[in-house]
């Protein structure tokens, strides 16, 4: 059973069926609600700069393309056929 908040009353609710019970004044002491937070460290994370592709490399990535869009069309018209 966990101690619930409502309405300005505390509730203990059981996780598994969801029955509540209000909690007596008798038992609240018995009844603590505890947090753990855990505290992470730090990502560090490398920064670098971003360049232009260099001629050779935008021409093998059109190239590319292309051959994508050819293999592409290719499947299409065969697929069409049967």
């Amino acid at each position: 059973m966990v101690p619930v908040k409502r309405e300005g009353k505390v509730y203990l609710r059981c996780q598994r069926c969801g029955y509540e019970e209000e909690l007596k004044s008798s038992d609240a002491k018995s009844y603590v609600d505890k947090k753990n937070i855990e505290k992470k460290g730090a990502v560090i994370v490398e920064s670098y700069e971003e360049k232009e592709p260099s001629e050779e490399e935008k021409e093998l990535k059109e190239d590319y393309v292309k051959q994508l869009l050819d293999n592409l069309y290719e499947t299409e018209s065969e697929q069409e056929e049967d």
